[in-house]
């Protein structure tokens, strides 16, 4: 049944002039992004939210006019930077808040005109960058990781990037509570293995869910989806198992490609008493020959991250 329906090529919703934008909303003039929100002018990225004028950046929020950046947060101008919040007019950074006119540093608070984390005046400062930028013109940037992760072995790195994380182990945790080995998450609470996931609860075995998704388990881009269990790419939804491509129902079991349903199994309609008896039947029927609870879909060839990028 599932490959007699019509899947979607590309998610898009309330965009402007932004194809091949996988996973998308409310962007305008952006190509090749893949899960992002509130994008302007932007191309090639993984997670990029609120941005404009960025370029080939991976969890991105909050930014304007950066360049092979990675989590960052609230900066302008930066380029090749990692692990850094309101930065401003800077190269080469690791683990850095709040630090303008900075090159090559790593682990600074608050600073201005630091080169290899060492201090100079104003124009001492550009004056070495000057130089730096020619000898960046003719070897490229991977001269300068190579000694940006010289640097970064002289000091030392904390256990987890995030903030306002209480009871939390994984990375990139911020303003959670409770969660456990997840991953690139924002407010969460009570849930475990996790992977990119914002505002939800109570939810367990997740990738790619938001939006007050809460009470699933072993679901995939998730949507404000609630009490459902091994679903697929399924939004505005609850009470669903095994389905896939499925927004604004409830009460479906087995289903593929539906939109306003509810009450159906192998997308067959049933009254809701009819509904109940069978599906209660079929799920002790799996879980009497061990099959209830196996992940049954995989994702097409162009649905994996690495070739939608």
């Amino acid at each position: 049944m599932r490959e007699q329906q019509p899947h979607p090529a590309i998610f898009t919703l309330r965009s402007e002039n932004s194809d091949y934008c996988p996973y998308m909303s409310n962007g305008k003039n952006s190509y090749r992004l893949v899960g992002h929100n509130f994008n302007e002018d932007s191309f090639y990225g993984n997670w990029v939210g609120k941005c404009k004028d960025v370029c080939d950046n991976d969890f991105t929020e909050e930014s304007e006019l950066c360049y092979e950046c990675v989590d960052i947060k609230s900066c302008y101008n930066c380029n090749f930077c990692q692990e850094c919040r309101n930065c401003t007019d800077s190269w080469f950074l690791y683990d850095c808040i709040g630090c303008r006119d900075c090159f090559m540093c790593v682990n600074l608070r608050q600073k201005q005109y630091y080169i290899l984390n060492e201090p100079y005046s104003r124009e001492e400062y550009f004056e070495k960058v000057d130089g730096y930028m020619k000898w960046f013109k003719e070897n490229g940037a991977q001269a300068f990781y190579h000694k940006l992760n010289e640097l970064k072995l002289k000091y030392p790195h904390n256990y987890l990037q995030g903030y306002n994380a209480d009871n939390c182990y994984g990375e990139h945790i911020f303003n959670s509570r409770n969660a456990k080995y997840c991953f690139d998450v924002n407010e969460i609470e009570d849930s475990m293995y996790i992977n990119n996931a914002f505002k939800i609860k109570d939810c367990y075995d997740m990738s790619f869910v938001a939006l007050d998704s809460e009470l699933n388990y072993m679901c995939h881009s998730s949507v404000n989806l609630k009490n459902s269990n091994f679903c697929d790419v399924c939004w505005y939804a609850n009470d669903l198992e095994f389905c896939e491509f499925v927004f604004n129902s409830h009460d479906l079991f087995g289903c593929v490609s539906l939109n306003h349903a509810e009450y159906r199994i192998l997308n067959r309609q049933y009254q809701k008493e009819d509904y109940l008896k069978e599906r209660d039947r079929i799920k002790a029927e799996l879980r009497a020959g061990g099959e209830y609870g196996n992940w049954y879909f995989e994702p097409t060839y162009n649905e994996y991250l690495a070739f939608e990028l």
